[in-house]
């Protein structure tokens, strides 16, 4: 029995000692983890909401030496981010992949039957992103009672570009409670979105102010309604909400946030919501992702934010099957 308790406790001591701090640590008790590239990947096109947030993260991680390891952004767009899914999915040690997730991509990981979203490891999550009605500022429609007497008089004539599920969900609302027949088409990311949209292949967009917001301040397109409940801030103070213009139940806020691999160990896990925490933490997080783009910071460590990310992802796709969009 004595050995056994030996035993039991030089085992306990050595965990701790591998772990301290959640950090894996050597024999010599300085930490080598990640001794290994961590690979930060985005399921979708650069220079959409997902590749901004991971970009800063990354710039952040470095400005604050937050990481002593090499950290490398992949892209991996295509499927609504099922393309990056099966991506993640395929590696072979969880510990050192992590990757941006929102709402949308929740969404499409659970309908999409093929991956296990349950075998990603929750991280983060990071703020709550708000949503845009956006159009070409020199295009026909200048405003959202404009689009909708021509969708009205000439159904289905307005095609609205979208990303994702998410978007399809909030182009959704708009057809029911205005009972329109706005058309959606799908695009790998906002980049191509906008693209599409200055390029007049399809009338208005779906885009997260972060996504869009050069462009407006450019004056290349214009904001016609957010799906927020509240007025945004400045420099998007002057844009209606829906529930000005009549419909309060358009409505629809995106969780931003960062998972693991699957099989990623606790200590390791713990590690990257420790990193992600000193991430939000910054002046530049607050000043230059934020205030910047218009969202709420809402910080939730690893296992608030799983308990969390199951209970939104699920209720996305409930109201997926009540729509018809998995079909």
């Amino acid at each position: 029995m004595k050995r056994a308790v030996f035993m039991l406790t030089v085992t306990v001591l050595l965990t701790a000692s591998l772990f301290a701090n959640g950090t894996p640590e050597g024999d010599g008790g300085a930490a080598i983890y990640p001794d290994n590239v961590v690979e930060f990947v985005v399921p979708a096109s650069a220079g959409g909401g997902s590749d901004t947030l991971a970009r800063l993260i990354l710039e952040i991680i470095h400005e604050n030496n937050l990481v002593d390891g090499t950290m490398v952004i992949v892209n991996k767009p295509g499927g609504a981010s099922a393309a990056g899914h099966a991506y993640i999915m395929g590696k072979k040690d969880g510990n050192y992949t992590i990757f941006t997730m929102n709402a949308a991509h929740a969404l499409a990981a659970r309908a999409n039957k093929s991956i296990q979203d349950r075998e990603f490891t929750p991280v983060a999550n990071l703020a709550m992103d708000n949503v845009l009605l956006v159009a070409k500022a020199d295009g026909p429609y200048k405003d959202f009672q404009g689009a909708l007497k021509a969708i009205k008089e000439h159904p289905e004539s307005i095609l609205v570009g979208i990303a994702d599920n998410l978007d399809k969900l909030c182009v959704a609302q708009i057809n029911m409670e205005t009972e329109a027949e706005f058309s959606t088409v799908y695009f790998d990311g906002a980049g191509e979105i906008a693209t599409a949209l200055l390029g007049d292949h399809i009338q208005l967009g779906i885009f997260n102010p972060n996504e869009c917001l050069g462009q407006i301040q450019a004056g290349t397109m214009v904001a016609l309604a957010a799906f927020s409940t509240d007025r945004l801030e400045a420099p998007l103070e002057t844009v209606p909400t829906f529930a000005e213009l009549g419909y309060p139940n358009i409505e629809f806020q995106m969780f931003r946030s960062i998972m693991g691999g699957p099989g990623m160990s606790p200590e390791v896990q713990q590690y990257w919501s420790d990193v992600m925490q000193k991430v939000t933490e910054t002046e530049t997080w607050k000043n230059n992702y934020i205030r910047k783009n218009g969202l709420e910071a809402k910080f939730m460590p690893a296992d608030e934010y799983a308990e969390y990310h199951e209970r939104m992802a699920e209720r996305l796709y409930q109201m997926g099957n009540i729509i018809g969009l998995f079909k």
